[in-house]
């Protein structure tokens, strides 16, 4: 277990969490998602000592662009120690692409076999391998574009292993009838911290930090203005990490 996430700086919250009208306390715990993948790549850009060439996999609304800072007009730029920042989905928003600073969009399916364009030093994907259907073989390609030394970041929601194994096959029979439209993004795939842990060990990946999220989370409660109820669930979801709501991890690809 590793407990060094539990006392990371919340860096990116008193930046954010003004612009969410739909949850504005302090800390919103929806907004873990999108905190410890940046507190990850602030780590890794120590750890290289360069700035560092990013890929974000499906963009989405461009909340993780969003929460690595703006200022008071809410204009969006990239921190000094990111060299360059390309997102890539299956569909693009021209609003996204226009509103926040992508060094370069690409669009494909990467539930589907493809070709890496350039290589990363770190490739994040938020909330996006429970909408594929062969995650760990998305995650192989992906990981073909990882610099030396470089990571692999995701999240999604999370079960136990055993739990996991009885509630994929019920989402896709679910959602049999549009498993394989590009532009229905249903949950298809359940990721728990064993199905992680197989991958890595499979893929010759270093595990940097496998951890839950949270224990209850309702968006707008009061306990979320208060750093210590953040603490505390971040240590639940380091303790239990297949209780913890969410699954975060960073895989390292080996020096």
């Amino acid at each position: 277990m590793n407990y060094t996430h539990v006392t990371w700086p919340l860096n990116g919250f008193h930046e954010t969490s003004g612009l969410d009208h739909k949850t504005p306390r302090r800390f919103p715990l929806r907004y873990l998602r999108y905190w410890l993948p940046r507190m990850i790549l602030e780590k890794a850009h120590a750890r290289l000592r360069r700035p560092l060439s990013v890929l974000e996999v499906g963009i989405g609304d461009g909340k993780m662009v969003e929460f690595l800072g703006s200022d008071a007009n809410h204009r969006f730029k990239l921190p000094s120690w990111v060299e360059r920042w390309d997102g890539v989905d299956v569909q693009a928003d021209q609003s996204v692409l226009g509103r926040y600073p992508y060094s370069d969009f690409i669009e494909v399916d990467i539930d589907r076999p493809f070709s890496m364009w350039r290589r990363y030093d770190a490739i994040i994907a938020v909330h996006v391998l429970e909408h594929l259907l062969k995650p760990e073989a998305s995650l192989v390609r992906l990981t073909r574009g990882l610099n030396s030394g470089g990571i692999l970041v995701g999240n999604s929601p999370t079960m136990p292993a055993m739990l996991a194994v009885l509630h994929e096959p019920w989402l896709r029979w679910k959602h049999r009838r549009v498993l394989n439209d590009v532009a229905v993004h249903r949950h298809v795939s359940v990721i728990s911290p064993r199905r992680i842990r197989q991958f890595a060990k499979l893929s010759g990946l270093q595990i940097e930090l496998l951890t839950g999220t949270f224990f209850l989370r309702c968006g707008g409660l009061v306990l979320e203005d208060f750093e210590i109820w953040v603490r505390a669930n971040l240590l639940w979801g380091a303790t239990f990490p297949c209780l913890g709501g969410e699954l975060c991890f960073s895989l390292r690809e080996p020096s």
